[in-house]
């Protein structure tokens, strides 16, 4: 994921808590590092969660398939789907919201 992502996390509403021990050389670091970014401490934090959780989100929800399973997914995918009211109404509904003048 990208820059807009890890914005998207940090400009969110800031609702939940958490709370973490960690050495203290680490933390008296980090101190040091974020007062030279002109930071605090918890936003340097912040940060950097939302910047490894952009780049590892991605792996941490891929599925695996096996070859047979692949073959499954193409055959389902390129079977042409059922024509039902529910479809027809869908169609419409999309081509009336993406219409492009």
């Amino acid at each position: 994921m990208t820059a807009p992502t890890v914005r998207a996390y940090l400009e969110g509403i800031q609702d939940e808590r958490f709370e973490t021990r960690m050495p203290s050389l680490l933390k008296r670091h980090a101190e040091t590092v974020a007062r030279a970014k002109g930071t605090t401490l918890s936003q340097y934090v912040l940060a950097a969660v939302a910047a490894s959780v952009s780049a590892d989100i991605l792996d941490s929800q891929a599925l695996a398939l096996t070859p047979s399973e692949q073959v499954e997914l193409v055959r389902v995918l390129a079977a042409p789907s059922a024509d039902t009211p529910a479809l027809r109404a869908a169609t419409a509904r999309a081509r009336e919201l993406f219409r492009q003048d």
